[in-house]
């Protein structure tokens, strides 16, 4: 049994993708280079309640279970600009899902652009970002000397100027959670 991403992504707040066991959740629509990549209180707070209401118990402060599917909820990353990514972000084990922050979910993505066309994944980043804008500076900087960091680079000026446009439309009031 799965979790099901249609019932997922009709929640304001959440969005996943087919084909990646990541949940993420709306995080903030103003960001700086040097910010934490980590899932706030207010969020972790959130997919709790969320994941509860659907039969999840909290097993630790780390994992939600329902018996049969876990969810995790990463330890954070203490150290600035130091990427969380982990090939297991891109294992769809159908027990296994991770809540992640847009912009680890946005790199996950563009992982799954060297094994994927570039533009199907342009449209699933453009999808995220219409939902949850993520921090595409972070990312760019953070993506130096890896395996994406000609994708980020290459996306940099399109996705930005998507997410200043979505962002004056859609969330310009919105707050964090």
């Amino acid at each position: 049994m799965a979790l099901d991403f249609n019932q997922i992504n009709k929640d304001k707040n959440l969005f996943a993708v087919d084909g990646l066991p990541l949940i993420t959740i709306y995080d903030d629509n103003f960001f700086v280079r040097n910010d934490y990549d980590v899932l706030s209180v207010g969020q972790r707070n959130y997919l709790i309640n969320y994941f509860e209401k659907l039969g999840f118990k909290q097993q630790s402060g780390k994992v939600l279970s329902d018996g049969k599917i876990n969810i995790h909820l990463p330890a954070p990353n203490s150290n600035l600009a130091v990427s969380s990514f982990s090939e297991a972000l891109l294992n769809n084990d159908l027990t296994q899902y991770y809540c992640v922050t847009p912009t680890l979910f946005a790199e996950t993505l563009f992982h799954q652009t060297l094994q994927k066309d570039y533009l199907t994944v342009l449209k699933t980043l453009r999808k995220l970002v219409k939902k949850c804008p993520y921090n595409i500076e972070w990312l760019r900087d953070v993506s130096y000397r890896s395996p994406i960091e000609e994708i980020t680079v290459k996306s940099y000026s399109d996705l930005t100027a998507y997410q200043k446009f979505i962002i004056d439309k859609r969330y310009k009031s919105k707050k964090a959670l």
